[in-house]
């Protein structure tokens, strides 16, 4: 009885050791990916004008025109940050059957675009932008427009939000 439990408390020992070291995990702070050559920090204005006067208990009434500009918040290391003048998205249609256009679209630019109730009573969208840059890197561009609850019934709100600009050596 002895010798198994003196094997028994051996084995879970030699097993508990087992779980020091490289676990796979990324150490906090080590997370850089070695693609990205450099990253910047960015802030969004604009306006949103509604298709239809909003409903202050509405929540998110995305369907109108978004147009904002994009100016940089911290350059990082990156040497120029060649973000568009303005960006302009028009959002038709409710749930399901909602389609949102970007409007300066680029050939060859890849667009995820999607808006969401981040359940503040306003929108939240999530818009980026990949396309390449001159010989074979990327820009990426991911924005964050957001705009507030309405409080009253009116069809013009202003946004703010945030948004990165990340230079890749290869596509995303």
């Amino acid at each position: 009885m002895t010798r198994a439990l003196g094997l028994a408390i051996a084995l879970c020992t030699s097993l508990a050791a087992c779980g020091v070291g490289d676990d796979g995990v990324t150490p906090p702070g080590d997370d850089t990916n070695q693609n990205v050559l450099c990253t910047a920090l960015l802030t969004v204005s604009g306006t949103f004008t509604a298709a239809a006067t909003l409903d202050p208990l509405g929540g998110c009434q995305p369907a109108g025109t978004w147009s904002f500009t994009v100016a940089v918040m911290d350059q990082g290391t990156c040497a120029t940050v060649p973000a568009k003048s303005s960006y302009v998205y028009q959002v038709v249609g409710v749930g399901h059957d909602e389609t949102i256009t970007y409007q300066g679209a680029s050939s060859g630019e890849d667009l995820q675009l999607q808006i969401s109730d981040p359940g503040t009573g306003g929108c939240e969208g999530s818009f980026e932008h990949i396309l390449a840059n001159g010989g074979t890197n990327f820009d990426q561009f991911l924005l964050k427009p957001r705009t507030p609850k309405p409080t009253a019934a009116v069809t013009e709100l202003a946004i703010s939000g945030d948004g990165e600009y990340d230079l890749w050596k290869q596509h995303p």
